[in-house]
């Protein structure tokens, strides 16, 4: 993906056997959205239902008409702290180290 779009941006954090531990990406419009609309974020994550035992995490904003944005995506094997950290920072690398005024998270 990165061949055909240099703004996609997406880090992988694997095991020892090569599974996914955590994943991140964020697509060239979610970024340039970030830039517009990243001053306040909501962070969800989905409840561990899938077979692959990968929590499914969004990060979304709201553009001035009102309309949720999709912002960045991300898999979690855990949800601990060390997780949380992994993934704030890629959030924080990948929008250029702005950090968004306020993350509304449950």
């Amino acid at each position: 993906m990165k061949e055909k779009n240099q703004n996609f941006c997406f880090e992988l954090n694997l095991e020892g056997d090569h599974c996914i531990k955590h994943a991140f990406w964020a697509d060239a419009k979610s970024r340039d959205a970030c830039e517009f609309f990243g001053d306040m974020v909501s962070f969800d994550t989905t409840y561990n239902i899938n077979r692959y035992n990968l929590v499914l995490g969004s990060f979304v904003g709201m553009n001035h008409h009102g309309q949720l944005i999709l912002l960045g995506c991300a898999l979690m094997k855990n949800e601990d702290i060390q997780s949380f950290k992994w993934l704030f920072d890629c959030w924080l690398r990948c929008m250029g180290g702005k950090a968004p005024k306020g993350i509304l998270t449950d």
